[in-house]
């Protein structure tokens, strides 16, 4: 284990960054660092530390009650491009997107407003926890992104997007 119990959604960056990995990862209880995406590197894949927040919710919005890291960030020309998952207070949870600076992960660049991805399909409105979709992986064959989600969490399903269309739908300030 390369964080300590009470933590989720581990997604570890594809190549060092100045010699070093990084990680996002989110502690899982408001009382050790609320339902934020947090970033911890490594000099050697083993020993993690400098753990620090990341990014947070936001009131109102449609990540209002807490965030998580999905699968491994994506290098782009324009910074490293997380899509992470997001729920309100009704526990309903969307798909967004953030920009990572690429020589300074800690660095968020943008953030997209609206979600890329709701429950809408019936397979993801209802089941054993409805009105999810949430991810853990992903495929990048040039622009075209396939990411691999969790419906209802009961379902595995694949959908396709453009990364140029996420990057477009960035916005600063977040």
């Amino acid at each position: 284990m390369i964080f300590p119990p009470h933590n989720k959604d581990c997604a570890i960056f594809e190549e060092k960054i100045n010699g070093k990995f990084y990680a996002l990862h989110r502690p899982s209880s408001p009382q050790i660092g609320g339902n934020y995406i947090w970033l911890a590197e490594s000099p050697d894949g083993i020993h993690w530390g400098n753990h620090h927040f990341l990014l947070g919710t936001r009131k109102g919005l449609w990540d209002s009650a807490r965030v998580g890291a999905g699968a491994a960030p994506i290098k782009t020309d324009k910074g490293w491009l997380e899509i992470y998952h997001g729920a309100n207070a009704e526990h309903q949870y969307c798909l967004g997107a953030f920009l990572m600076d690429l020589k300074n992960p800690s660095k968020v660049i943008a953030r997209t407003l609206e979600p890329i991805m709701i429950p809408l399909e019936n397979y993801e409105l209802s089941g054993f926890f409805g009105y999810v979709v949430f991810t853990n992986g992903h495929v990048v064959e040039g622009d075209k992104l396939t990411i691999y989600y969790g419906a209802a969490d009961e379902f595995v399903c694949g959908a396709h997007f453009s990364i140029k269309e996420i990057l477009s739908a960035l916005e600063v300030p977040f």
